[in-house]
């Protein structure tokens, strides 16, 4: 509390009311990560997102900045934090001996603390079932899809939590434009053929899979957008920062075109009026049918769920 050097000789209970105000808000957060030697960590300045301040620079606008200062500002702070997400108590080994059950229920409002790769100092505190998870990846080939959504929910086996629910991908138009003039299946392109075997070998350690389309904006007129939190399967709304992303329906054109602005890429030399990636989702959600039922049988591989999302200012 540099800017205020007296904020010591305030009473406890004003202090504490304060620290409360400086965290995080009890909704589902978005955690931006990069990637190290196939392991998760601090995001790229590359490719951070761009600051709507223009007179600032672009920002991580992850959800775990909120908090990770609160853990190492002062004893009070790191007190405060624990006393909310209750650190302390976490199940490191499995004593029950009875037989195991599903904790979906159980750890749904529950949190989990970890560390970056190479910054061991910098607290990650995340809530495995709620919480939205991105990844930023040069080289989609270097993902350990089976692993990701147990490393990202940075708990240990025996609390239950067997990943986390939500993972995000930005969504890139070439997946699209790279494909469509060859061939209707999406596998001429390598990029989308390893999402596709991710989308097989995350599950069940990741229930959806989604797409984030930075050139879908939710438009101001919009009726007002119906959040879904009350379990982590239906969550449909993340807070970032300064944005919110949220489910974009891809299956009516009219209500797309209703609630959602297209802002054109620069980069994008395309003719077409709207974003590729309603086009882009229709079509892997075709493929992976198709490839879940490799057999005339009743045989069926199970594989995340798809979805598409848009955003909006907060």
């Amino acid at each position: 509390m540099a800017s205020f050097e007296r904020f010591a000789e305030l009473p406890k209970e004003l202090r504490d009311r304060i620290w409360s105000f400086a965290g995080r808000d009890d909704r589902p957060g978005v955690h931006i990560f990069g990637q190290i030697s196939k392991s998760w960590a601090a995001p790229s300045w590359r490719r951070y997102y761009e600051n709507f301040n223009e007179d600032r620079s672009d920002e991580n606008i992850s959800t775990y900045l909120i908090d990770g200062g609160l853990w190492t500002a002062c004893h009070e702070s790191r007190l405060i934090m624990e006393r909310r997400f209750e650190q302390s108590n976490r199940k490191r080994d499995d004593e029950d001996t009875c037989p195991r059950h599903d904790k979906t229920k159980e750890v749904f409002k529950k949190a989990t603390t970890g560390c970056f790769d190479s910054t061991p100092l910098h607290p990650v505190t995340v809530f495995p079932h709620r919480d939205l998870f991105v990844l930023q990846c040069n080289d989609l080939k270097n993902v350990n899809w089976s692993l990701l959504g147990l490393e990202a929910s940075m708990a240990f086996d025996a609390e239950g939590f067997n990943g986390v629910m939500h993972v995000a991908l930005e969504y890139d138009p070439k997946w699209w434009y790279e494909t469509r003039p060859q061939s209707r299946s999406l596998c001429m392109s390598d990029e989308v053929w390893e999402i596709m075997e991710g989308a097989f070998e995350m599950w069940p350690n990741v229930r959806k899979l989604w797409f984030i389309d930075h050139s879908l904006r939710r438009k101001k007129e919009a009726p007002a957008f119906k959040e879904k939190a009350d379990n982590g399967y239906e969550i449909n709304a993340f807070y970032a920062s300064d944005r919110r992303f949220l489910e974009v329906n891809c299956n009516s054109w009219v209500s797309m075109e209703k609630e959602w602005e297209y802002i054109k890429p620069v980069e994008d030399k395309s003719i077409d009026g709207f974003s590729s990636s309603l086009h882009f989702i229709e079509a892997l959600q075709s493929d992976l049918d198709d490839k879940s039922h490799p057999t005339s049988d009743n045989y069926f591989e199970p594989y995340c769920d798809i979805g598409l999302l848009g955003w909006d200012t907060i």
